[in-house]
């Protein structure tokens, strides 16, 4: 792999790389496949003089670590010694310190690797002097470089030029060796089948493993040996998979799919990304909301999180393009005033637009707002298979629906808002079939008793063939029953759900029950006792709903945006008595049916003794009523707080030692991702003391 650039020693090497950046994409070759992906060695060469390390451009793509393949027959440690002395014309101590694996996939047949080695040379040796073709650089101006992707293509090819060097100064200082082990993240079948938001929105796009197979092998024919992609290979790696007009809008792309502000993007951001640009994933429940936030970043140019009336006008002129409406300025004008009062009613021509992400992603998901469906889309599936390049570009349009179909607003047959993170965004067209579509159907009809109960719920489909239904309706019905199951509502009235489960499980913990003369079918127990429930049980149906539940929460802002009614909550600490009283006074029906939301302000745990089913039944409704329910993180949600006073002993008493301990940390896991402040109606509400 022998460098394509020559550098002099010493000094930046941008320069000298501006040139060779507008040529990258000419010089990369697309002959090479993923069978023929060999394990490779990169080294750390730190100059001791000036703390510099040594880089080189890496076949025009960018500045990486030295690196080489490990030939047949070669172990690691043999390549890198012998890299070194390629590098330097005479033997080094290398020492290995970060193993990064890219797995076992069908698309690769065999274990490929990627071994980083701290390289010391020997005394006298450690010179100003660069190798042919390398250039050094201190670490700061390394960070500065990466962080450049974040509005260009970076001159580093990969993130781990940055990634592995920090780890080189943590391990070294340290003394110590690091070793990682981290596999490309790859859904399989049995991720696929679950609930995840991001699951939801692969199998709504059709992404399942075979076609997630064919994507991962594009990405891996461009990054590696790299596992990020830098704006420029990104380009690339696009205009592979049929995407030929990125080009002028590259930049907007990439800020949309780097949702971590890397300036680079992972297989996941990837991966993630392509399911939302995918023509045929639908613009409704659960992926519309992860469109949504695509789309809103992808017209954030500043990447402050508000709209401007600029990047609102951008985004007002291309939903009028998409639509072919005119677009001459007194009509985008007067579509700009308008669309701008469905987001801000208190807005006037001549003010100052703020439009945050959350007030975007409320108004689109209410429909107040409209159009939003047809931005942000390929002009061709990106599972028709890759084209060479230079292979004329498929004129053929995007799948159209070749009826009208009706489009569930669901779970909200008692409910006076729309839910935030349930959006039911409705996919318009250049037919405009909306205008035309008389009614929408909710999933799900419920019936309240005086006490506030819910009975006799019944799903859409239970309808289906009683006189609720024409016979061609319960046709269309059928059809689009899985389409329906993706719905939050649909979770949420399931029994069988982990929520759910441990909802009805809390019930039994509540209430008292006495044993009956001659009755033998359930044991005596007190109110506020779990009696002889098999606590292994609880704590597995626990541990699946943090796992549920830390996706949900990393989707939230740390700070929330949230609107009046709001009823505020504030340390419970353990007293689940003080829970159950709040429910039946304020959301006996449920979060889900209750006009309004809540926000409990932290401290769930500690001091009180039932920490633990106060956790439960928050996370619970958490996951049952995401746009309802919002849990912020106090001071007692921190493991050192917690070692202080008693909820990790709490955990180890009623689940004990070995799995206590697990239930704990994931709890806590939960505990670091929740959001640490909430304003309502702009006014601070709460945050982390």
């Amino acid at each position: 792999m022998d460098s394509t650039a020559s550098f002099s020693g010493g000094g930046d090497a941008t320069d000298q790389m501006s040139s060779n950046g507008d040529n990258m994409m000419e010089s990369v070759s697309h002959s090479s496949t993923v069978s023929g992906l060999k394990s490779i060695v990169s080294v750390i060469v730190k100059r001791k003089v000036d703390d510099c390390y040594l880089l080189r451009d890496y076949e025009g793509k960018g500045l990486w670590l030295p690196c080489t393949d490990v030939q047949n027959n070669e172990t690691c440690t043999a390549a890198a010694q012998r890299l070194g002395f390629e590098l330097f014309g005479l033997k080094v101590t290398i020492q290995e310190i970060i193993k990064v694996s890219l797995g076992k996939s069908p698309s690769l047949d065999r274990d490929i690797s990627h071994v980083t080695y701290h390289m010391t040379l020997p005394e006298g040796e450690d010179s100003e002097d660069s190798p042919a073709g390398q250039t050094w650089l201190s670490l700061p101006r390394i960070r500065e470089l990466a962080e450049q992707g974040r509005s260009q293509s970076s001159l580093l090819f990969g993130v781990e030029v940055l990634t592995h060097l920090e780890a080189n100064e943590v391990g070294r200082s340290a003394d110590v060796s690091l070793i990682e082990d981290n596999k490309y993240v790859f859904i399989d079948n049995d991720l696929m089948s679950n609930h995840s938001p991001y699951n939801m929105l692969l199998k709504s796009a059709k992404f399942g493993p075979k076609e997630q197979e064919l994507l991962y092998k594009e990405y891996l024919d461009v990054s590696f040996p790299s596992q990020s992609l830098n704006m420029s290979q990104f380009q690339i790696l696009m205009k592979r998979l049929g995407f030929i007009d990125i080009t002028s809008n590259i930049t907007d792309y990439f800020r949309a799919f780097d949702t971590n502000r890397r300036g680079f993007l992972t297989w996941l951001d990837t991966l993630i990304g392509l399911a939302c640009l995918e023509p045929t994933t639908p613009h409704g429940g659960s992926p519309a909301e992860y469109r949504c936030r695509y789309i809103f970043r992808y017209y954030d140019a500043d990447c402050d999180g508000v709209f401007n009336l600029q990047e609102f006008r951008s985004m007002i002129h291309d939903i009028r393009v998409k639509k072919k409406q005119p677009v001459t300025d007194d009509a985008l004008h007067e579509d700009v005033l308008a669309s701008a009062m469905k987001f801000c009613s208190h807005y006037k021509e001549g003010d100052t637009l703020e439009l945050p992400l959350n007030d975007f992603l409320t108004t689109v998901g209410q429909l107040k707002f409209r159009g939003t469906s047809v931005l942000f889309r390929s002009p061709r599936s990106f599972l028709t298979g890759p084209r060479s390049p230079g292979s004329p570009r498929s004129t053929s349009p995007p799948n159209k629906r070749t009826k009208k179909e009706f489009t569930p607003l669901y779970g909200r047959a008692l409910s006076t808002q729309m839910s935030q993170n349930d959006l039911m965004l409705t996919a318009n067209n250049d037919q405009g079939y909306l205008s035309e579509r008389p009614y929408e159907l909710a999933t799900h009809t419920v019936k309240v008793r005086r006490s506030g109960a819910l009975i006799d719920v019944k799903a859409l489909w239970d309808l289906k063939d009683t006189d609720a239904f024409s016979s061609m309706t319960s046709q269309d019905l059928e059809k689009e029953k899985m389409r329906y199951s993706r719905y939050a509502s649909i979770d949420s009235f399931n029994k069988g759900s982990h929520a759910n489960e441990m909802l009805s499980g809390l019930k039994y913990f509540e209430m008292a029950i006495k044993k009956k003369p001659g009755a033998d079918t359930l044991q005596e127990k007190k109110a506020f006792d779990w009696g002889e429930v098999d606590m292994t049980a609880f704590a597995k149906c626990l541990l699946a709903m943090c796992e549920q539940l830390k996706d949900l929460l990393r989707t939230e802002s740390r700070l929330l945006r949230l609107r009046s009614p709001v009823y505020i909550l504030g340390d419970i600490h353990g007293n689940y008595h003080d829970l159950v009283c709040f429910e039946k006074v304020l959301w006996r029906m449920g979060p889900l049916v209750t006009p309004s939301s809540f926000l409990f302000l932290g401290d769930y745990v500690d001091r009180g003794a039932y920490g633990i089913e106060v956790v439960s039944y928050l996370f619970s409704q958490k996951v049952l009523a995401p746009s309802k329910f919002f849990l912020l993180r106090g001071n007692h949600e921190l493991r050192s707080v917690q070692e202080n006073f008693n909820f990790k002993r709490e955990c180890l008493e009623k689940f004990g030692d070995q799995v206590g301990l697990k239930v704990w940390d994931t709890i806590n896991e939960c505990f670091d991702v929740m959001p640490l402040a909430a304003v309502i109606d702009n006014k601070v509400s709460g945050s982390l003391e």
